[in-house]
């Protein structure tokens, strides 16, 4: 099996990082990573280990980043608040909140350990070095992705991609441990971006499993990627590539209630893997998106998405309303699409991509590039296997495709930069407009990686 990295043998070979203390001295860019990799099963184990770093903990994606997008909006709401998710929902992150610190931090963490196994990587004589490279090339592309993310506005909202500082610091090498560096602008973020899904493209084998990059989850990414920086062009040519190499099928009508508790279905292009042995635990999204665990994300029942929901049983999406309305002391309607396996409700792989995104990447690429009545096809596909007695519209607007991510992908960290990206404002929790140029659009940098590195510029009002 090559799911080592869900067992806890797997630590002792891993090249991590060492732990608090040290954490508390070094910037989390310049991370060194300790541990030699002589073998072709020590680089398996490198690339097995960045899904081990980055999953099972705080703000990173088998915890609250899952549900990031979404609790930035009005659709969900904080039933009970346990003090966890809340500083998200409320947009009242602040430099010191560990929400900020520690998925900096981690993110990085697992970066510098794609680098070592890089730098090393190329002294192995093995034909499965290049396919475990490209591997690495594309979650090295991710990481900076997800970090450009939560801590730098989306390069297609902005006035100027070539501001200084305007990106993140940027990590493509093994640094010396008092390396400190300066934050990259978004063009050269997003470029380097392009650049390590492009590497791993052309590296990667077409099917690795599930839970580990292929060529067309690089693919998908990239055409993400493009997305964001506003080429349409390119991000139309990938996500079509992904849709016509026949690697994955929509979910249908009749399969779509039971995806959520399976793992590798037809529309997952890369997911995480995680067992009852090992997870977030109560940071998992089930623990968040139900009654008995923290209840701060359950449906806004006066928002659009319940709205549409409640009123459209003919949706099969509609089945993913959670009643939980008699529970004792969170009492609501919960999302369910983490409903959790092996009896466990901390056990769900989260989706990282699936093809109904890239399905929605190809609409919304095509209605800049061409129109409505372009991007009508692909909106069409996902609703005649989502809404029964579908009938297909010959043109969409804009408003169309970002209700069609918040009600196909809510609760898969989409909702929030599908409505900035496309230059809307959405209503957060408080009631507030919010658009893409709000500063509390992004996160704050932790305040600790100033304090280790003054040549850090921190976002704007933090």
């Amino acid at each position: 099996m090559k799911r080592i990295y869900l067992t806890l043998g797997i630590v002792t070979s891993l090249a991590l990082t060492s732990c608090s203390g040290f954490l508390d001295k070094e910037p989390s860019t310049a991370l060194p990573v300790d541990g030699a990799i002589t073998t072709i099963d020590d680089l398996q184990n490198a690339v097995n280990g960045i899904g081990y770093v980055v999953s099972g903990e705080r703000g990173c994606y088998g915890a609250e980043f899952t549900l990031y997008a979404d609790l930035l909006t009005n659709e969900f709401a904080v039933i009970k608040s346990n003090n966890q998710s809340v500083p998200i929902s409320s947009y009242n992150l602040t430099k010191y909140d560990e929400l900020a610190t520690n998925p900096y931090r981690v993110h990085y963490q697992a970066i510098a350990n794609v680098n070592k196994a890089l730098e090393t990587s190329n002294e192995l004589d093995d034909p499965a070095v290049t396919n475990l490279q490209g591997q690495l090339y594309a979650w090295r592309g991710l990481l900076h992705f997800d970090l450009a993310r939560m801590f730098a506005h989306i390069p297609s909202t902005v006035a100027s991609t070539s501001a200084a500082d305007s990106g993140i610091p940027l990590a493509d090498q093994v640094y010396e441990p008092d390396y400190k560096p300066t934050r990259a602008t978004l063009a050269e973020t997003y470029n380097m971006i392009i650049s390590d899904f492009t590497k791993a493209i052309s590296a990667l084998d077409e099917d690795n499993g599930v839970g580990y990059m292929n060529k067309w989850a690089a693919t998908a990414l990239r055409a993400r990627a493009y997305l964001y920086m506003g080429d349409y062009t390119n991000a139309l040519a990938d996500a079509k590539a992904v849709i016509n190499s026949g690697a994955y099928s929509l979910y249908t009508l009749s399969d779509y209630a039971g995806v959520w508790t399976a793992e590798g279905t037809s529309e997952s292009i890369f997911e995480f893997l995680t067992t009852d042995n090992y997870n977030a635990q109560r940071y998992s999204p089930g623990y968040y998106t139900d009654a008995s665990g923290y209840a701060e994300c359950a449906f806004n029942v006066t928002g659009s998405l319940f709205q549409y929901l409640s009123t459209h049983p003919e949706d099969v999406r509609s089945g993913l309303i959670k009643d939980q309305t008699d529970h004792k002391d969170a009492a609501g309607y919960y999302p369910g699409k983490y409903p959790g396996r092996a009896g466990s409700i901390y056990v769900n792989n989260p989706k990282i991509i699936r093809l109904s995104e890239v399905y929605l990447i190809a609409a919304e690429s095509e209605f800049y590039l061409n129109g409505g009545e372009a991007a009508a096809p692909y909106i069409n596909e996902i609703e005649k296997n989502r809404v029964e007695g579908y009938t297909d519209v010959t043109s969409v607007t804009i408003d169309d495709i970002i209700f069609e991510y918040t009600k196909e992908l809510f609760v898969e960290n989409q909702i929030a930069f599908a409505y900035w990206r496309n230059g809307k404002s959405l209503t957060n929790s408080l009631g507030e407009q919010i658009g893409a140029d709000n500063m509390r659009a992004i996160m704050p940098l932790p305040q600790r990686e100033i304090d280790l590195n003054a040549a850090l510029v921190q976002n704007p009002g933090y």
